[in-house]
C-alpha cells in the first residue's frame, strides 16, 4: 500500500499542496475530493464519474483504481 493512503486509512491528517486533508466518510462520488495514489506519488484529484472499479477525475490525469483512492475533506 501507498505511504499517503495509508496514513489517511489511519486516520492521520495530510498535507498536500499546502492544505491540510484528512479522509472523508462515505464513497468517492461525483464532486468529491479525493487523494489518489500510484508510482508518482499522491494527487489530489475532483470525482468526475465513478467507473467499474475506478475514479475518474474532472483533469486529463488518469483513472485510479478505487483501492488506490481515498475521499478527503479540507480541515479547517
Amino acid at each position: 500500500m501507498y505511504e499517503t493512503i495509508a496514513a489517511l486509512r489511519a486516520g492521520a491528517v495530510i498535507w498536500l499542496e499546502g492544505i491540510k486533508f484528512i479522509k472523508d466518510e462515505g464513497v468517492i462520488g461525483p464532486g468529491d475530493l479525493y487523494i489518489a495514489e500510484r508510482n508518482t506519488g499522491p494527487h489530489l484529484l475532483t470525482c468526475r464519474e465513478l467507473g467499474v472499479g475506478c475514479v475518474h477525475p474532472t483533469t486529463l490525469d488518469y483513472a485510479f483504481d478505487t483501492s488506490e483512492c481515498v475521499k478527503v475533506r479540507e480541515m479547517i
